[in-house]
């Protein structure tokens, strides 16, 4: 791909110059026009040493609006990048609607320091693939975000006269600032790795524009040209809904779960305090071991959710876990991608979150009450296991239960909520409503616990008709779970 630019072309300066009166209005509208239309832009500026992408970013950024956007530096992240899963630090740094994020070097940087750094530079990031990479990409422009990635390309030649020269200007402290990868001394190693990672990322929803950067003048005249071009036409196109194509398949693991699970009261103290002493015990083994844990709940209205999750935090040190009450997405939460509120919560090394109500809600009561378009909970099945698979494959632990109780139990547990003035609070009209609607939240259930049960991630259907049977469930779940997991650390 790359031997195919042309990189003997120049411009004249007073050619830039005249070009730019012009540049500079476009690309002053066009971040208007996205603000407008609520379009959030990421740009990625990769390519090689010594590509000027800071002098290229700072000149295309005096034609904005310093409020609109945000630049980041992946050489920045190295120090954090090994306490979360890889894309982490970027959902965290995703732009809000109508804003702009702009990479000087980006995700593909961190990936490439991990293949070619210096092997005696000891910064490792968390392992990830082109695929990864594809996936995220295509997540992000699947929920309207405009993806324009540049490569900036140099000849050996031309790198090595702008490291001469930045060295030159910026004096000896320049050699702390450069970042682990350092290709000037070996470029033809480098260039089939570039060429590599280019075809296998070049993506009809986001390719690559490859640059020829052996003259600034003409890379920059050809960059914002590129970024007006794209953002005037991204804002003039009309979102489509696409249609449900999908062949009807029946999901049905609901009906043959007997929610009727007997225990008595004494049974239930018994079990309890012995449970509870050995989570004890084990939370300070998982916080030794710096073992992550991701702990999510699902149920139906007034199926114990919250009892449950009282018992287990009983047993808990306060200092190491953190419970995540999930309700509707307020103001701020609606500006990004519904997994952003979740990517921004992962629990530290050796601590744990734990969420009432998850991510789930896009394919459940966004699903039923229309504030997900089909295309969009269709796709959520996927998108969501790739999440949970890139959470498990950072060494977070994940368990997720689903609270089951018949339509009779739930009915009884309302009217009890209704009677008692120190409940009620805990029944809402919504409650109500969504009772009514039981048939097709029970078919959307059905089809995310069929559709979203992993290895790494698998579901517990909880028997919830008994309170006492369904706390001991979820704390004997959870102390398998850390009893496997630090196993498996200790192999």
């Amino acid at each position: 791909m790359l031997e195919k630019l042309d990189l003997s072309k120049k411009v004249s300066k007073e050619e830039y110059n005249r070009q730019m009166e012009v540049l500079g209005e476009r690309l002053g509208k066009a971040q208007r026009l996205a603000r407008d239309a609520k379009r959030p832009i990421i740009i990625v500026f990769e390519g090689w040493r010594g590509a000027r992408r800071s002098a290229l970013i700072n000149e295309m950024m005096q034609q904005m609006d310093a409020r609109g956007f945000n630049v980041y530096s992946s050489v920045r992240l190295r120090g954090v990048m090994q306490e979360q899963p890889f894309f982490g630090a970027f959902w965290k740094r995703l732009p809000a609607l109508g804003h702009i994020a702009v990479y000087h070097r980006s995700w593909y940087y961190l990936k490439n320091a991990n293949e070619l750094a210096d092997k005696e530079d000891n910064t490792k990031y968390p392992a990830v693939s082109f695929e990864h990479i594809n996936n995220f990409e295509k997540m992000l422009t699947d929920d309207n975000y405009l993806v324009l990635k540049f490569f900036l390309h140099l000849s050996p030649e031309q790198q090595k006269k702008n490291i001469a020269k930045n060295a030159k200007t910026l004096g000896k402290a320049w050699r702390d600032l450069n970042p682990a990868i350092d290709e000037s001394e070996d470029y033809d190693k480098f260039l089939p790795h570039y060429e590599k990672m280019l075809e296998a990322t070049d993506t009809v929803n986001a390719p690559w524009h490859l640059i020829a950067d052996d003259d600034p003048r003409s890379a920059r005249l050809e960059v914002f040209t590129k970024i007006a071009d794209a953002i005037e036409k991204a804002v003039q196109m009309p979102v489509e809904p696409a249609s449900d194509k999908r062949t009807a398949a029946t999901y049905d693991v609901l009906s043959t779960i007997d929610a009727n699970k007997e225990l008595t009261k004494e049974e239930y103290k018994e079990k309890l305090d012995k449970y509870q002493k050995k989570l004890t015990q084990l939370q300070i083994e998982m916080f030794k071991a710096q073992i992550p844990v991701v702990i999510g709940f699902e149920g139906w209205d007034a199926a114990g959710k919250g009892g449950a999750i009282r018992r287990l935090t009983a047993a808990l040190d306060p200092l190491g876990f953190h419970v995540h009450p999930i309700a509707a997405p307020n103001v701020v939460e609606k500006q990004f991608h519904y997994q952003w509120r979740f990517w921004t919560r992962l629990p530290q090394p050796g601590t744990i979150a734990i969420f009432d109500r998850t991510w789930y809600g896009r394919v459940m009561v966004e699903r039923i009450e229309g504030f997900a378009k089909p295309q969009e909970w269709q796709r959520a099945y996927d998108e969501i296991k790739d999440m949970e698979a890139q959470w498990s494959e950072h060494g977070i632990a994940i368990a997720k239960f689903w609270l089951q109780i018949d339509k009779e139990e739930q009915l009884r547990r309302f009217n009890d909520r209704q009677a008692d003035p120190n409940k009620q609070w805990k029944i809402t009209d919504e409650d109500w409503r969504n009772r009514d609607k039981w048939d097709a939240y029970e078919a959307a259930v059905n089809e995310m616990l069929v559709r979203t049960d992993t290895s790494y991630a698998p579901w517990t259907v909880v028997e919830g008709n008994n309170k006492y049977y369904a706390r001991l469930k979820v704390l004997k779940t959870v102390i398998d779970l850390f009893e496997r997991k630090l196993a498996e650390k200790n192999q």
